[in-house]
C-alpha cells in the first residue's frame, strides 16, 4: 500500500472496497456533520431548511454525493457571506487532525530549523509536502484530493467546499506547534488548482 494510500484513510476514510453499510454510515456522518454546524453557527431554522432542501440518503453513491456538495455550496454561496461560509465549513472537518500530527511532529522534534523541518519531512513523506516561507509560516500541500464526497467524480465545486480542509490543517497545526494558527486556502484541486495548498501561520 502506497503512502499516499495510507494517509488518504487518515484525512478521510476511503470506501472502496467497504460495505454499503459502512457508506450508509459514513453518508450519516458527513450529513450530521454539516447541519450540527450550521444548528451551531446559524441556528435551528438554517439548518433545517438545508436539511429539507438537500437531503442526503443513506445509500446515495458517489455521483449523487457529489452532486449534494455541490448543492450545499450553491444555497451557502448565495445566502452567506464568506467568513460566515468559512466557519461553517471549517467545522465541517473529518477528524481533529492528531493523527497526522503525530507524523509531522516527529519531524519538527528532530530538527534544530523551521527549514530543516520542511526539508526532513519532505524527503520522507509523499502523502503531503511543506514549503518553507519564514520561520512562522509555511505552505501545507496535498499532491490530491482527500475529500470522499468529491475525488472519485471529475468536475469541479465551489470554493466553499474546500474550506473544510482549513478545519482539518488547524487541528493539525495547533496539535504540531501548540500554538494559535492562521490558515488560509490558497488553492485546491478541486476548484482547477493542480494541487491543494494551506497557508499556516503561527
Amino acid at each position: 500500500m502506497s503512502k499516499n494510500k495510507t494517509l488518504t484513510s487518515e484525512f478521510n476514510v476511503d470506501l472502496k472496497g467497504k460495505t454499503t453499510n459502512f457508506v450508509s454510515d459514513y453518508n450519516i456522518f458527513h450529513d450530521k456533520n454539516l447541519l450540527d454546524s450550521l444548528r451551531r453557527n446559524l441556528g435551528n431554522d438554517v439548518a433545517d431548511e438545508v436539511d429539507e432542501k438537500f437531503p442526503l440518503s443513506k445509500s446515495a453513491d458517489i455521483g449523487k454525493k457529489y452532486e449534494w456538495a455541490k448543492s450545499v455550496c450553491e444555497y451557502l454561496d448565495g445566502h452567506f457571506d464568506t467568513e460566515t461560509i468559512m466557519t461553517i465549513r471549517k467545522e465541517c472537518r473529518c477528524n481533529d487532525g492528531k493523527s497526522i500530527a503525530t507524523k509531522i511532529l516527529k519531524y519538527l522534534n528532530k530538527a534544530d530549523s523551521i527549514e530543516q523541518f520542511v526539508k526532513d519531512f519532505n524527503e520522507n513523506e509523499s502523502f503531503a509536502c511543506l514549503e518553507y516561507i519564514s520561520d512562522n509560516k509555511i505552505l501545507f500541500c496535498y499532491p490530491e484530493c482527500y475529500c470522499a464526497c468529491i475525488k472519485r467524480v471529475a468536475g469541479e465545486v465551489s470554493r466553499t467546499w474546500c474550506y473544510c480542509t482549513l478545519g482539518n490543517s488547524e487541528g493539525i497545526f495547533k496539535e504540531v506547534f501548540k500554538k494559535e494558527i492562521k490558515v488560509t486556502l490558497l488553492e485546491s484541486i478541486k476548484t482547477g488548482g493542480d494541487r491543494c495548498v494551506i497557508e499556516v501561520e503561527w
